[in-house]
């Protein structure tokens, strides 16, 4: 029961890492709107936070897989299970937070926002397999 609660929380923050970047992607608007700041000024600000933030989860992500996983093959269901995640939490924030009618997105950004989500599982499978340990099973050794 602990390590389906460990892989649901691994799960949870791999969902919040990407819908984070993705949000910051989609608010380019807001954000140059609320700090006066120009879009590029914005765009380049955006581009290091996604940057940082993608190194810096990285490494916690391996580091908490390498914990918490010990290795098992169960760790590779969090292919799959950021996906209802990241859908919660990108159905309950517009909710909370919602857009306004004139705010439209670019074309570049529908096609970045897609290609982030179709390759995330990839970003998973790479944190799975870093984690994982190395070893030589013992049929390996006797040949």
């Amino acid at each position: 029961m602990k390590f389906f609660i460990k892989l649901n929380t691994i799960s949870a923050l791999y969902a919040i890492a990407l819908f984070i970047a993705i949000e910051l992607i989609i608010n380019v608007s807001h954000i140059s709107t609320l700090t006066g700041w120009e879009w590029d000024n914005v765009y380049i600000i955006i581009a290091a936070i996604n940057v940082i933030g993608l190194l810096l989860s990285t490494i916690l992500f391996i580091c908490l897989t390498k914990k918490w996983t010990i290795g098992r093959k169960y760790s590779y269901l969090s292919l799959l299970l950021w996906v209802p995640y990241f859908i919660l939490f990108f159905s309950f924030f517009p909710v909370v937070f919602p857009i306004n009618a004139g705010v439209t997105l670019f074309p570049r950004f529908s096609l970045l926002i897609y290609g982030s989500v179709i390759s995330y599982p990839i970003y998973i499978l790479f944190i799975n397999l870093c984690a994982s340990p190395v070893g030589i099973d013992n049929e390996e050794i006797r040949q």
